[in-house]
């Protein structure tokens, strides 16, 4: 969508940067409270994979706030945003508000995803859980970041990998 006009009001662009705002604040406080879990005392005692889990979630929705409020300030600033006029664009305005706002839904599915890719390596070696430490908590915030800073990319990818097992493996067109 780089390059495009957004049609968005301006009160649906504020609406967008208010609720990106607001989700990297959530986003920060999951991420702290998660990388602080030895002193907290919401995650003191609870299991590695919750911990992973949330601080996953809260990475992801860092990520994908960072990116896409970069994104819409940046469309603000070269005058890429424009109120829309007509039918048509009013139908597009509602799309792009639900681009932007389903965005960090798709970042923290994918958060789960690398999440499940994480343990099912763990578990295809056969490291028990009690085993798993800190390191599993990180690396699964790191990816989750990274996915979540590259919600669209990801979304690409799955669909591009997804068609290409469904033909090989069913031999559907």
């Amino acid at each position: 969508m780089s390059g495009l006009i957004y049609k968005l009001s301006k009160t649906k662009l504020w609406i967008i940067f208010c609720y990106f705002v607001l989700l990297f604040v959530v986003g920060a406080i999951l991420t702290i409270v998660t990388l602080n879990f030895e002193n907290s005392c919401l995650l003191g005692n609870a299991p590695i994979t919750l911990i992973a889990i949330i601080g996953g979630i809260g990475s992801a929705i860092l990520g994908n706030t960072i990116y896409y409020i970069r994104k819409l300030y940046k469309a603000c600033i070269r005058n890429a945003v424009e109120n829309p006029c007509g039918y048509n664009e009013k139908v597009s305005e509602i799309g792009i508000f639900f681009y932007f706002i389903t965005r960090p839904f798709f970042a923290i599915a994918f958060s789960l995803l690398i999440h499940i890719s994480l343990k099912s390596s763990v578990n295809f070696i056969t490291v028990k859980e009690a085993i798993i430490d800190n390191g599993f908590i990180y690396l699964n915030m790191l990816l989750s970041f990274i996915g979540g800073f590259a919600t669209g990319s990801m979304i690409t990818f799955i669909e591009e990998k997804s068609k290409k097992v469904i033909k090989e493996k069913i031999n559907l067109e």
